[in-house]
């Protein structure tokens, strides 16, 4: 099943303060983001909420999260100072049995500083290193036989479709996923077609996106359509499309989608899950679905 909803982020962009020199009130480097990442926690935790819940005891404690852009664990707003929790303390106040954390070297390192006393220290794996290279660790950290749920969240179109590939082989794997639809491909889709056409083929795990661009249209009909040609890639891997179900989450400066979540799941039960993590936005309103 395979359900997304698009939002806003984009930590890296339009900084204006380096956030290599950003540092938290821990003493510890941070990572910049918008106000818009409370959104993106609230539909991210309620589904790992829901899925521990409703699976945990099914499978008497073989569940396990992983994390391939785990981040330093801490998130500062822009313009608030505003603190917030990164994403792997959103898995860890959820009751998984394993826990993998993959990042590079100077980020991980922030991260681990920070979860040197947490009390879950014990089931958490980190893994140093570009997730594309070190896909091996992280396979070797979790159990073929757990279920698993994995969180990838880079700032670009950082993640092969190879790496998704080998990551779901042979196992149970619920994705969720962010796709820099604005940032990774809608704004730099001249310089793909025109000098790094590599990336976006490694993004798809081949160069039919060639055919979108062919096709012809506005920038957003042919990113659309690349965007489809993803989807129907994770349908190929197992994965069926039940809805799509879009959700806006905007900035207060501009209207501008800069990425899309995606949840994929095996189970038909995902599509139950998604349904309840959705029907209510992080405003407190209920949606019409």
């Amino acid at each position: 099943m395979i359900t997304w909803r698009f939002a806003l982020d984009s930590p890296w962009c339009n900084l204006t303060e380096p956030e290599q020199c950003l540092i938290a009130s821990d003493g510890l480097p941070a990572r910049l983001s918008g106000v818009w990442v409370h959104d993106k926690k609230y539909y991210v935790g309620r589904y790992l909420d829901i899925f521990c819940r409703g699976i945990g005891k099914q499978w008497k404690g073989k569940i396990a999260y992983i994390d391939l852009f785990a981040g330093p664990g801490r998130n500062v707003i822009r313009g608030t100072r505003e603190e917030i929790d990164g994403s792997p303390f959103w898995a860890l106040n959820r009751d998984f049995a394993r826990y993998v954390f993959v990042d590079v070297p100077e980020v991980l390192t922030s991260l681990e500083s920070r979860l040197a006393r947490h009390a879950k220290r014990s089931q958490i794996t980190l893994i140093e290193g570009d997730c594309n290279a070190v896909l091996d660790q992280v396979l070797a950290a979790v159990p073929a036989n757990h279920l698993t749920v994995a969180f990838i969240d880079p700032t670009g179109l950082h993640i092969s479709f190879n790496t998704i590939r080998r990551l779901v082989h042979n196992r149970k794997v619920d994705l969720l996923m962010t796709i820099q639809f604005g940032m990774g491909i809608r704004m730099n889709l001249p310089q793909y077609i025109n000098a790094e056409k590599e990336v976006l083929t490694a993004f798809l795990g081949n160069s039919d996106w060639r055919e979108d661009i062919e096709a012809g249209g506005s920038v957003s009909e042919t990113c659309r359509r690349i965007l489809d040609r993803y989807m129907s890639q994770l349908q190929r891997l197992g994965y069926q499309t039940v809805k799509d179900d879009e959700i806006p989450v905007r900035t207060d400066q501009n209207n501008l989608l800069l990425y899309s979540i995606v949840l994929a799941s095996r189970h038909k039960l995902a599509e139950h899950y998604w349904h309840e993590v959705t029907k209510i936005g992080a405003s407190g309103q209920r949606r019409l679905l």
